[in-house]
């Protein structure tokens, strides 16, 4: 993560090479859009959108470019993604700090503490039970029955 000194570094940086681009425009785009980055990628990836001929905007560092190649070459195992990806394989399409994959797995594969314990329950409560189905699914039959004359009767 990039300190507020490092960013006025590169800024500065970059203004001297693109001397039409301000050197608080470049901190603010900074600061918004790369905090989160290395320093040292950060700095490679801007020396080569700065000196760029086809570059008219810093912005075009937002992009997947040749110059985050660059930042490899450089030595870095850092991507193109602004924020950590999950390290689990077959998660690095999600942040690490949100893995809807992680989530999702330890959903389906319930632990023994959260699983929902079996009660078991007594022949009388098995009776009362039984009854109360029953009368509810007449209460249904009623009701779709009488609904049913009711519309084909006409008013």
């Amino acid at each position: 993560m990039l300190s507020r000194t490092e960013i006025e570094r590169l800024a500065a940086a970059a203004h001297e090479l693109r001397p039409d681009w301000p050197v608080k425009s470049l901190c603010t785009w900074l600061l918004g859009t790369h905090a989160n980055r290395a320093y040292r990628d950060v700095a490679v990836a801007l020396a080569w959108v700065a000196c760029d001929p086809q570059t008219n905007t810093p912005k075009r560092m937002d992009e997947a470019g040749p110059w985050w190649q660059a930042v490899k070459v450089a030595g870095s195992d850092a991507t193109d993604h602004r924020y950590a990806r999950c390290p689990e394989p077959g998660h690095t399409s999600f942040p690490a700090a949100n893995c809807a994959a992680c989530r999702s797995e330890k959903l389906a594969a319930p632990d023994e503490q959260t699983a929902a314990p079996t009660l078991a329950i007594s022949a009388d409560q098995a009776a009362i039970n039984e009854r109360g189905a029953a009368n509810a699914k007449r209460a249904l039959a009623h009701h779709t029955a009488r609904t049913t004359r009711t519309k084909e009767q006409p008013e």
